[in-house]
């Protein structure tokens, strides 16, 4: 999986969905930041707190995303390479500057808005009506007070209300006609990113080399630390694969409730449950999934729940299971049994990647070598070698449509100067594109975009593509605002958070 998606979350406008804001702790396999001793939020921004739970929220919609791009479970290392955490940081950062914007700039919604947009979330309607007991009930199941939970809606709502009047600065009409042309400017791309730095585990390191680093005490110790700062990361826990059906107790009779969990456990079957989950779970990050809950270890469900799913055989339905939530039956698909890291295991490995860091040349020239074996891919539109390349030496590939004002539809960020280079060129003919930031290299193949016949190039005369237009500027202009208070904001991060 490359991580060219990244960059379609990182941004304040890539959606937020406010139903998740509940969803951070009910019953999914996702990691949860516990903050320990005196340390009771994640950081600050500009004094604003960031919650443990607003990061547990934040890094689970992360994960959830990833996992429907890629069709199920990302792994530990997958979550290092996209850089979930330090995304997750960097989106609550921006959405507490945006609201902070925004109140500066006197955007408060009022209480029949807030009203409005709680009254329509899909998790709190029963029979397509709002359900104050079971909104209720959902926000109690999650930790959440009204309170809590109301004011996140209004900072979002707060928010929504802010870009909408951004978007209706008066421009004049030869001014948008302008951008409507920049707009159909358009290039078809193949774009190959390099990372310099993930290139290093490609450098030979020989059977001799590794011999006489260890022949020095001193190496011996900075293997043995490597090992025991990411030692946690590297034992492997038990886990459980799992699905359950919920039925929430909060706000309702009990009694009623445990009659209505066993008679659906005298239905239920390993081969019928998902079906069965969609129908009756309450668990809305389960609704529509089959209850699915991912993988998950100990210490992530609460005591009753991880007890049973625990000592259950896999292929195994439980009997109901009672805890602060409901009543669930579980299904339990697959057990991982862990391990716990050895020194020994990982000693060849930490010296290779020493070494390779240290050969600063080598990986110079292997980086040209990529960089010209691609180039001459890319230009002669040899697709095989392309894929082989890419495949070889792990580089994140994309093929993309750029235009003047959107940019790249993909995740591949690309400067107002590479665009204004590319751009300079003749745009009717196949050209190629290199630009280096230092830590990374974009490879770029541009050819002019295929028309389908019988379409239209003039998008101007389309309903709606002047406000389309006062959309996408207004999009730009929030973002350079918001690059510009990032640059200067007071942010304090807890360093346990990025360490776990």
């Amino acid at each position: 999986m490359s991580e060219f998606t990244q960059n379609k979350t990182a941004g304040v406008f890539a959606t937020v969905l406010i139903g998740l804001i509940i969803l951070a702790f009910m019953f999914t396999g996702y990691q949860q930041f516990e903050s320990g001793g005196s340390v009771s939020n994640v950081g600050t921004v500009n004094g604003m707190p960031i919650k443990p739970e607003e990061y547990n929220s934040e890094y689970n919609r992360q994960i959830e995303f990833y996992k429907q791009i890629m069709g199920g479970d990302v792994t530990s290392k997958q979550l290092e390479n996209l850089k979930i955490k330090e995304t997750s940081i960097k989106n609550i950062v921006q959405r507490k500057l945006m609201v902070r914007l925004a109140k500066d700039f006197g955007s408060f919604p009022s209480d029949e808005e807030v009203k409005t947009e709680i009254k329509g979330l899909p998790y709190f309607l029963t029979n397509g009506q709002f359900d104050v007991t079971r909104y209720k009930a959902i926000l109690s199941a999650n930790r959440l007070t009204p309170l809590e939970f109301e004011q996140d809606v209004i900072d979002q709502v707060r928010t929504r209300k802010f870009q909408e009047l951004t978007s209706q600065f008066p421009l004049s009409k030869s001014y948008l006609d302008d951008l409507a042309k920049f707009r159909q400017e358009k290039l078809s791309a193949e774009i190959v990113q390099i990372s310099k730095n993930s290139l290093g585990q490609f450098i030979t390191v020989s059977p001799e080399e590794l011999t006489k680093f260890f022949a020095v005490e001193t190496n011996q110790k900075r293997v043995e630390s490597m090992f025991n700062e990411r030692k946690e990361s590297l034992n492997k826990p038990e886990e459980v694969t799992a699905k359950h059906i919920l039925l929430l107790t909060q706000g309702k009779d009990e009694a009623v409730v445990k009659t209505e969990i066993e008679k659906i456990a005298k239905e239920v079957t390993p081969s019928n449950f998902s079906k069965l989950a969609d129908k009756y779970t309450e668990d809305p990050s389960g609704k529509g999934k089959g209850g699915d809950l991912g993988s998950f270890g100990r210490g992530r469900m609460v005591p009753e729940f991880e007890k049973v799913a625990f000592s259950q055989k896999p292929g195994t339905v439980s009997s109901p299971v009672k805890t602060t939530y409901g009543y669930h039956l579980i299904l339990v698909e697959k057990k991982t049994e862990g391990s716990v890291a050895k020194l020994q295991d990982f000693k060849e490995k930490f010296a290779r990647e020493i070494l390779q860091k240290d050969k600063v040349e080598d990986l110079k020239k292997l980086t040209v070598e990529i960089a010209n074996s691609m180039r001459k891919a890319l230009e002669a539109g040899n697709a095989a070698e392309v894929k082989a390349i890419v495949a070889k030496y792990k580089l994140q590939y994309d093929n993309a449509t750029i235009n003047r004002i959107d940019g790249v539809s993909t995740g591949a960020f690309l400067s107002a100067e590479n665009m204004k280079s590319m751009f300079a060129q003749d745009v009717t003919k196949p050209q190629f594109h290199s630009f280096d930031d230092g830590s990374n290299l974009i490879m770029i193949r541009t050819t002019p975009p295929k028309v389908v016949e019988g379409e239209s190039l003039d998008k101007t005369k389309e309903a709606g593509a002047d406000a389309n237009l006062k959309n996408v500027l207004a999009k730009k202009m929030m973002e350079n605002i918001l690059k510009e208070l990032e640059a200067n904001a007071k942010v304090k991060i807890n360093n346990n958070v990025l360490q776990m």
